[in-house]
């Protein structure tokens, strides 16, 4: 696990990034690697890389890393978990090797096969390779984006970096603001790959290679992997499926132990993390050691007595941290350093917390459940979604009576998830309501046109809709199309961002076992009967925990990860963030937001009854905090 960061410039263009200026920005990633550091720099060309020393600790490790000859160089953040088979293939290819870690098997595959390597490799990972003969730069992220990898081309040449704040520390990259990515952070909670808050600054998106040669400008970006559709129902009996996801996930959890350091797992007691520490259990060969979070205050936020029954029943040892508000009130006050770019989600907070916590313990490895809501239809909009696949085959009148009856109720009640149905059941047809309900975020296109008035907002969740595709009925089921879109943008952006980010703040590396390619590819084309039976989501996954605890553990309700009250704690506590932040001086004078609208939702909110503004608030809150720290022109 590492922070990597470099240049590569056109040839002839007369402009230099000194070495210090490389150092500086590869620093600016020290909590990703703070065991070592490592440049490859010229007038030309700077490779910089920080090491989060995981396999293989000696000074053999540190990268750059290059082949015998020196003519590739490779920078790599995160794990090959293939790597000890596809090495002892590139042995009896004639290849040495003089580490015994992961990186140096990417050196001697790409000579073999070029940036076509990539689909070969089993990980998580952000790689950037330096071909001096051939006079090209290669970068490649994993294929559902656990690492991070940003870029910037202008006419000087391209700048590559882990993260913004590195990337950024690059004197030759612009800062500019994209307000179409701040829109979409406002309606979604966070911006989508390629966009990033900076207009010429982007994400390489997950699956995806770049190949960039100085001399010839050229800039090309390819995808190499593509998620599978599900597929129909084949009438195979359920229990071979569940033996066969018992396998794969025990072996995608034994792959992913492979490690130097000491390695735990989070535990919330929910199904996917609870699958994953009960496959570590009969994996591993030392006792397992977990750890789980509550808020100090009983009720839905403490994941800490299901995770305890969770561990007494797979016999790991458990650690617990209960989180107070001082240490809630601590790391917002990080947020901006932590995630980087804008993210929203607060429980970017808990995960920043809980790794401290891990790494305290002694542990520099852990495992999580992230990925199995997505593969196997567990979030509840995707049983909104089935229930749309119902009323859109009734009659359009009929349908527009229980859209009138939900948006009165709505209005009536107060309850925004009734006015959200109205909504969706107002679309012009099937994909777009189910468009419609997986991206409906805070604010809405026209609560936006109010906020920004001196702006022409721009059309909201447009990453979210692209990754959907052309809403036409007659290409695939509609629920395989909603995993796909929430796979190509919700799972990276949002999921794995705040775990990279808020894990690599305090220097942990995660690993999540369920987004093994053999394995998730197997749950993405499982028969959506395994998926979703009736109100039953993760119908396979339950089965399968069901063999290592009890029916009753296996069978719990969903709970969503809902860690703090942040609705009550806006309206009290955290008030000051409000105060502070959405101050209406300070909101006229930035000129970006009107300061009677956001006033005006601050007193709704803190009138509390029907009104409950708190992720409108949050986000807004957010991002002015990012905008104070990073924001640009």
């Amino acid at each position: 696990m590492c922070g990597l960061a470099g240049f590569v410039l056109h040839a002839g263009e007369g402009v230099r990034v000194e070495r210090d200026m490389l150092v500086g920005m590869t620093r600016a990633m020290q909590h990703r690697g703070p065991d070592d550091e490592g440049y490859y720099w010229t007038p030309e060309v700077g490779l910089g890389s920080r090491r989060l020393s995981i396999i293989d600790l000696s000074p053999a490790g540190r990268m750059p890393m290059s082949n015998e000859d020196g003519s590739v160089l490779v920078l790599h953040n995160g794990e090959i978990y293939n790597f000890q088979a596809l090495r002892e293939h590139l042995c009896l290819l004639g290849h040495s090797f003089r580490s015994r870690t992961d990186t140096e098997v990417i050196v001697h595959l790409y000579e073999e096969a070029g940036e076509q390597c990539v689909r070969r490799l089993d990980g998580m990972f952000a790689i950037a390779i330096w071909d001096s003969r051939r006079r090209r730069l290669v970068l490649a992220r994993d294929r559902f984006g656990e690492k991070p990898l940003y870029y910037a081309h202008m006419a000087a040449g391209l700048v590559f970096a882990s993260e913004l704040k590195a990337l950024v520390g690059c004197s030759l990259v612009s800062r500019e603001l994209n307000h179409e990515a701040l829109e979409e952070f406002l309606t979604m909670g966070y911006v989508v790959a390629p966009r990033t808050p900076y207009q010429r600054v982007f994400k390489l998106p997950p699956a995806h290679y770049l190949v960039f040669e100085p001399e010839t400008r050229r800039v090309e970006i390819c995808a190499y992997w593509d998620p599978p559709t599900g597929m129909a129902d084949d009438g195979v009996p359920e229990r071979e499926y569940i033996d066969r996801a018992r396998a794969l996930l025990v072996r995608s959890v034994e792959s992913r132990l492979v490690s130097d350091v000491p390695i735990g797992a989070f535990l919330s007691g929910g199904i996917d993390s609870s699958l994953v520490v009960a496959a570590m259990s009969h994996a591993a060969s030392g006792r397992v050691r977990t750890v789980s979070i509550g808020h100090e205050s009983a009720g839905r936020h403490d994941e800490n007595p299901a995770a305890a029954e969770v561990a007494r029943a797979l016999g790991v040892e458990h650690h617990r941290m209960t989180v107070a508000l001082p240490d809630v009130r601590a790391a917002i006050e990080q947020l901006p350093w932590i995630s980087d770019e804008p993210i929203g989600d607060p429980a970017l907070i808990a995960v920043f917390l809980i790794t401290r916590f891990a790494r305290e313990r002694g542990l520099t490895v852990m495992l999580s459940g992230d990925g199995g809501d997505e593969l196997c239809l567990g979030y509840p909009t995707y049983r909104w979604v089935e229930t749309l696949d119902r009323l859109y085959r009734l009659p359009t009148g009929v349908r527009g009576l229980i859209a009138s009856g939900l948006g009165a109720a709505g209005f009536l009640l107060g309850r925004s998830r009734l006015d959200k149905a109205a909504r969706a059941l107002r679309q012009p047809d099937l994909m777009h309501a189910a468009q419609y309900v997986s991206a409906y975020g805070a604010w809405s296109h026209e609560q936006l046109r109010a906020l920004r008035p001196l702006s022409a907002p721009r059309a909201t969740n447009g990453g979210y809709g692209l990754a959907f595709g052309n809403p036409s009925p007659g290409e695939g089921h509609v629920l395989d199309r909603q995993v796909r879109a929430l796979m190509l943008t919700y799972l990276p952006d949002n999921n794995l961002a705040r775990m990279d980010r808020a894990a690599m703040a305090n220097s942990v590396e995660t690993r999540a076992p369920l987004l093994a390619p053999e394995f998730a590819e197997f749950a993405i084309a499982l028969p959506r009967r395994l998926k979703l039976r009736g109100s039953v989501s993760k119908y396979v996954l339950r089965a399968l925990l069901a063999d290592f605890v009890t029916p009753e553990i296996a069978n719990r309700p969903k709970r969503g990860f809902d860690a703090f009250p942040m609705a009550a704690w806006l309206r009290s506590d955290l008030r000051f963030l409000l105060d502070q932040y959405l101050d209406p001086t300070r909101l006229r004078r930035q000129g970006l937001f009107d300061p009677d609208r956001v006033s005006q939702t601050v007193r709704e909110h803190m009138a509390g009854g029907r009104h409950n503004h708190w992720w409108r608030l949050w986000l807004l809150t957010v991002l002015q905090m990012w905008l104070e720290r990073w924001g640009g022109a």
